[in-house]
């Protein structure tokens, strides 16, 4: 997490950015008072920042149902015994908020923040234009949501059965934000990376203004070019996403405590394997590329603390504990805490003992590695294919359609966990993505699934590329 200050006339906003699930959060605040805009479930990040500018945090607003994360906004609101705002028309009741419509206003010190109902990624989602009355009525930033990114607009998927009526509702509700001030600085809820959109650009804030200029898909004028572009758009639905929603709707009150993760006993480490075969367990190994496809506990899923939020929520369940295996206990802080604004919290501990395959078969059937493969033998494998091999290509559709490898079978990477029985265990398969990283966390979940013959091809796109440029 980091944070950003900047001062607009009178009245500071502090963002806040979740890093690996690429959202971002905001603390408003002018004459002493303040409102927390789309807070993560870690709360305390809200409340040092408040006691810092000596501010009282006066209400919550959540500009839609989130479903990538665990919404602050039921515990803030019962901490500090304020109001929690959210949008009229939710999916289901949103037992822990106010419900709020267009033209509702709410006052926060000098500043006046109005609501604007922008249906269309989620019916429920809102902008909150806000004005500082002690200088003018104009509106001078907006908290756009995932309604509005920079350089890129929602998704409208996440309701199947009424694709085009979302997609224009989201035409629609771009039409309504235009009619505030060009000069009005845009706050989106998430940045580049974020699964709300593809193609956002890697900056955090904008104008509105610039947007219009500069947007593709608010260039489109034509309402049904706007809805055939949203209707041929490819985003995945992580299954962790429902429970997501059942979370945002009931809330989840409790405040995450500071991450201590106790070392678990040597006896509870030599009973690991046995649970970890009788699934009883989940090992996530957090630890480098290199570090794990040399040498790990057989049955550990990878996934480095940069794509926890990213692919956690596709591999991981919440019936099971997740026990952590990392170098050194400092890793494993942001690790838990990305897994708990998900939900998840049944973490009992880590461990840092890796065994090492000692030609003794009980030690070493606990044992495991994965082979990696250079781009030289990928290419010298294509110039004659082995028989039943092939390349497994887990990266998204945008990528694949930019650049393809022959002899290669395309599975994105999430849906590893419910296809991967489609997949031939017979077939030795090298795992492929843009750089290594999604290919080992695939080769790492085949291996779990019992699939013997896989490796990584080392470097993957960006190793493929270099030795073409190089010959």
């Amino acid at each position: 997490m980091y944070k950003l200050n900047v001062e607009v006339m009178l009245m500071r906003v502090v963002s806040f950015k979740a890093n690996g699930l690429a959202q971002l959060s905001y603390l408003i605040s002018s004459a002493g008072e303040a409102c927390v805009i789309d807070p993560q479930r870690d709360i305390d990040q809200y409340l040092r920042e408040a006691a810092s500018q000596n501010v009282s945090i006066r209400c919550v607003i959540e500009t839609h149902r989130n479903e990538d994360f665990i919404s602050g906004g039921a515990a803030l609101g019962e901490d500090l015994d304020i109001p929690v705002y959210h949008g009229i028309n939710a999916d289901a009741k949103i037992e822990y908020a106010q419900s709020v419509q267009t033209n509702d206003t709410i006052s926060v010190g000098d500043l006046l923040i109005t609501i604007l109902e922008t249906p269309g990624h989620t019916k429920d989602s809102i902008c909150a234009h806000v004005s500082d009355t002690s200088v003018s009525q104009e509106p001078v930033v907006v908290f756009t949501g995932d309604t509005l990114f920079v350089n890129e607009v929602g998704r409208t998927d996440f309701y199947p059965d009424e694709k085009e009526q979302v997609a224009g509702m989201l035409f629609d509700s771009l039409q309504a934000l235009s009619d505030l001030p060009d000069t009005t600085i845009v706050y989106p809820a998430h940045g580049a990376g974020s699964v709300c959109g593809s193609g956002m650009a890697a900056r955090e804030f904008t104008t509105l203004g610039y947007e219009k200029r500069h947007n593709p898909a608010w260039q489109i004028k034509d309402k049904d070019a706007f809805i055939e572009k949203k209707l041929n758009e490819t985003h995945y639905y992580a299954p962790y996403f429902e429970q997501m929603e059942k979370f945002n709707s009931v809330g989840q009150s409790k405040r995450i405590a500071p991450i201590a993760m106790p070392r678990l006993p040597q006896s509870e480490i030599a009973a690991l394997p046995e649970q970890i075969q009788q699934n009883e367990v989940q090992l996530l190994d957090i630890r480098t590329v290199d570090a794990f496809c040399a040498g790990h506990r057989a049955g550990s899923i990878f996934l480095p603390n940069g794509l926890i939020s990213a692919y956690g929520g596709w591999f991981l369940q919440y019936d099971k504990p997740v026990i952590i295996v990392c170098d050194s206990p400092s890793q494993t802080d942001d690790a838990a805490l990305q897994l708990q604004r998900m939900g998840y919290s049944w973490l009992p501990g880590y461990i840092t003992e890796i065994p090492v395959a000692t030609g003794n078969s009980r030690v070493d059937d606990h044992v495991d590695s994965i082979p990696r493969v250079s781009a030289q033998m990928v290419a010298e494998r294509l110039d004659d294919p082995p028989e039943n091999w092939l390349i497994l290509d887990v990266r998204k559709h945008e990528e694949v359609d930019e650049k393809k490898l022959p002899h290669s079978k395309h599975l994105y990477l999430g849906h590893l966990f419910s296809k991967y029985s489609d997949l031939n265990s017979n077939v030795r398969y090298t795992c492929f993505c843009g750089s290594g990283m999604r290919a080992t966390i695939a080769a790492s979940y085949l291996k779990n699934r019992g699939f013997s013959n896989v490796d990584v091809f080392q470097g993957s796109l960006a190793a493929w590329e270099r030795l073409h440029a190089s010959s």
